[in-house]
């Protein structure tokens, strides 16, 4: 008979069992020491990034790349410290590392707004505007954050303040008096205003976040340290390639909202050509130029008195008053260029009875028309009555008033926003806001503001 063979485990089943208790053990070991060690490598990441934050912090903006970019070899998913590296790079001029970094930032955090404000800052370094501006405005919609708008605004800024750096030039409305000016905007927020053959140099402030953009002037007053300046005076600007538009305010303390009426002067850019305005002098003998600077001052003067503003008077009439001081400052200017200084100083002595007068002059009846007009203007006396003669009177002429600013308007206008103010990673700074009207600056009525700066230049 076959024997039966004896039930029991299969053989080797036990031995199985052990081995496979000890292959899960084994396992387990591994993974504790790749927590342990990946544990590890974090912790040594997060201390280079601080060694960094360390670096950066003393200004030690190579060390801290080094220990950075060592972190990130440990951990390169760390988007802080691709924000942090990117600050340090922007710190020592490598704009297009600061930017690599930057936007590595935003790939590894969308939602991490300061990304956002290194990409603009890089890219603001590199005059990569438009880019900046796309960044900044991307930014606002995936990580909505006050500070990138505030960015947005001051990238619009910086890159219409480079476009208009340089020289500008043109004329003014005739209701502004006629005269040509010239504008250099420069670094730091300087402007320099030329006009009627002198310049001065004061402050812009702009702020593009208005459609159109804002532009305030400042000058001070030539010739008086200490003495607070007059007022900011509000223009709107646009720049259209080589065009620069700008208006002014004009009878009014209100900055315009379009670019027309008497405020409006549009720029050239480049200074102003020298003109020959001596068209027709070259075949004229010294007295006959004499005689032609005679007649041609005569018709530029004014048909009215020049007259100072005064307290009492309302804003059209103290208007009138300081226009016709910028038309006869300018028709001088004009004239002086024509003529030469020299001759023009003749004719004027002449006029006046200041010393001997030419001969070609003394008996014309142009020197008789000129002086009966330097009367009507208040720039001679009349000539002493014989009860002036008896009583001493005195028949000196009289000097023209010089230019002054009328009453101090209720208000001083507004101070525009803030244009710029410190972007982190950023190099450049920007002026303060313009100010309001200060205690004892130079007034100015709403319908003069127009003329602060051509009054202050000219002064």
């Amino acid at each position: 008979a076959e024997s039966r063979p004896t039930v029991g485990p299969p053989q080797g089943g036990f031995s199985r069992l052990r081995a496979l208790g000890s292959h899960s053990a084994l396992t387990a070991d591994i993974a504790a020491l790749q927590r342990s060690d990946w544990d590890t490598e974090m912790g040594d990441a997060g201390a280079l990034r601080e060694r960094g934050n360390e670096a950066f912090n003393a200004r030690e903006y190579e060390q801290a790349i080094a220990a950075y970019t060592e972190s990130l070899s440990l951990d390169p998913q760390q988007h802080l410290c691709y924000s942090n590296r990117s600050a340090a790079h922007m710190k020592l001029g490598n704009a297009e590392e600061a930017l690599r970094d930057a936007q590595r930032c935003v790939e590894l955090a969308p939602a991490f707004p300061k990304g956002y404000s290194r990409q603009a800052a890089a890219l603001q370094a590199l005059k990569r505007w438009e880019e900046a501006v796309e960044v900044c405005e991307r930014g606002i919609v995936s990580a909505p954050d006050e500070n990138l708008r505030k960015m947005l605004g001051e990238v619009r800024n910086r890159h219409f303040r480079e476009r208009m750096q340089g020289t500008w030039n043109g004329r003014v409305s005739e209701a502004l008096g006629g005269y040509d000016q010239e504008m250099e905007f420069m670094d730091g927020g300087k402007v320099r205003v030329g006009v009627l053959g002198r310049s001065i140099v004061g402050s812009y402030w702009l702020d593009c976040s208005h459609m159109p953009h804002h532009l305030s002037i400042q000058v001070p007053v030539p010739d008086m340290p200490g003495v607070p300046p007059p007022p900011p005076v509000p223009y709107i600007v646009r720049l259209d390639g080589d065009d620069l538009h700008l208006c002014c305010a004009y009878m009014t303390m209100e900055r315009p909202t379009s670019f027309d009426g008497p405020g409006f002067c549009l720029m050239k850019r480049g200074a102003a050509t020298a003109e020959d305005d001596s068209a027709g002098l070259d075949s004229l003998s010294e007295d006959e130029k004499m005689l032609a600077c005679t007649r041609e001052l005569t018709s530029a003067l004014p048909g009215t008195k020049l007259e100072e503003p005064k307290n009492t008077d309302s804003d059209d009439v103290a208007r009138d008053k300081l226009m016709a001081q910028v038309r006869f400052e300018s028709s001088m200017f004009a004239l002086q260029k024509r003529f030469g200084e020299d001759l023009m100083k003749q004719v004027l002595a002449a006029a006046k009875g200041d010393g001997s007068v030419p001969a070609c002059l003394a008996t014309s009846t142009e020197l008789k028309q000129l002086r009966e007009k330097f009367r009507l203007c208040g720039l001679l006396e009349d000539p002493p009555t014989a009860s002036d003669a008896r009583s001493g009177g005195d028949a000196s002429p009289a000097s023209p008033p010089p230019p002054v600013a009328a009453p101090s308007p209720a208000t001083a206008p507004a101070a525009p926003p803030a244009e710029e103010r410190r972007v982190d990673a950023a190099t450049t700074t920007a002026p303060s806001p313009p100010p309001s009207e200060p205690a004892g600056a130079p007034s100015s009525t709403p319908s003069s503001l127009c003329l602060g700066i051509v009054l202050s230049a000219a002064a």
